[in-house]
């Protein structure tokens, strides 16, 4: 998994540390745990994590992860579910501030509507660390996401791949106003535009949820039976995709006539499954593993005083059937 990083100071390589990820169990949703550790200059110190939303596996992986890191360090960490709401957010990033944690960790779901809990955490100095969206103005000290523009530009290039760089296209889109879904979208658009002119594209909204994409898929096989392939922002999304397609009888095995290629995003072990099966075609994988050592590194650099990466990108992987079995998928490496 390829990371780019850009320092204040320096620029340096961060290679991921997934090294035994495959023996990491999770230790379940608490949201409060503390460790004896190594010795660490982050040992004994407390850490608010407040998570996109614990209703999506690649996030409760990611949530996990850290979890495990923090305990290693010796910190106190208290979890808190943004259940994928900005305004539940918003109300949980004020009362952290009011608690006055060492650190905050904040993964936002719109990140322009927790700009006021950003400027409390701002004003009281308490050192702020982002994940996957940034907030339009405020300070935060390092900044850790996958690359979901050049994550969309390869959902793109797949998509040619499978149907001949023509035909309609069906995408199943995140929420408007979600970093990740408007970077995802500019990705693939972007690649379209540049170099597949004989694909159309027909968006649907559906806000990140199963139900959602199925109920928007079966709608535009009504409008419009004639689809070349399925593409979705996340692998829930992709659940409902292949519920609808099983629904209006469009759902064949790879081999058989009339299969509808399906591509995914976010390489989570059902997606992985689905590709096994022949029900998803590929996946465009991120990394919890790789994001969470990253951020969790950085809390460290800063407080020892060492250069601190204030943005990292992590870069995509394809997934195909031929490489599903890979053990550098982190779906591969939870259960």
């Amino acid at each position: 998994m390829d990371i780019k990083t850009t320092t204040v100071t320096t620029r340096r390589t961060f290679l991921a540390v997934a090294a035994g990820a495959a023996a990491f169990m999770t230790a379940g949703l608490g949201f409060s745990t503390t460790a004896f550790a190594e010795d660490s200059v982050l040992k004994g110190k407390s850490l608010a994590y407040i998570a996109f939303g614990l209703q999506y596996e690649y996030q409760v992986t990611l949530v996990d992860h850290v979890k495990k890191l923090a305990a290693e360090k010796g910190m106190t960490i208290s979890v808190y579910d943004g259940k994928g709401d900005a305004s539940t957010q918003t109300t949980q990033l004020l009362d952290v501030v009011s608690k006055q944690p060492d650190i905050i960790l904040l993964n936002p779901v719109d990140a322009a509507l927790l700009q006021g809990g950003v400027r409390k955490a701002n004003e009281s100095q308490i050192p702020l660390f982002m994940l996957e969206n940034l907030p339009p103005e405020g300070e935060w000290i390092a900044y850790n996401t996958f690359d979901d523009v050049a994550g969309g530009a390869a959902a793109a290039d797949a998509v040619a791949k499978v149907t001949g760089g023509k035909g309609r296209v069906l995408e199943v889109r995140g929420a408007i106003g979600s970093g990740q879904s408007e970077k995802r979208y500019k990705g693939f658009h972007d690649q379209m535009s540049a170099k597949y002119p004989d694909i159309t594209i027909d968006t649907l909204k559906a806000e990140w949820t199963a139900d959602n994409a199925q109920t928007l898929t079966v709608d535009a096989f009504t409008r419009d039976p004639n689809v070349a392939a399925i593409w979705a922002h996340n692998d829930e999304m992709i659940r409902g995709v292949v519920s609808a397609l099983r629904q209006i009888d469009r759902l064949k095995k790879p081999d058989e006539e009339g299969n509808i290629p399906v591509i995914g995003f976010d390489g989570t072990p059902l997606g992985l499954q689905r590709i096994r099966e022949g029900t998803q075609t590929a996946d465009v994988g991120q990394n919890p593993f790789s994001m969470g050592t990253s951020i969790v590194g950085e809390m460290e650099n800063h407080f020892a005083g060492k250069p601190v990466a204030k943005e990292t990108l992590i870069q995509p992987v394809m997934i195909w059937k031929e490489n599903v079995d890979s053990t550098d998928n982190w779906g591969n490496m939870v259960k």
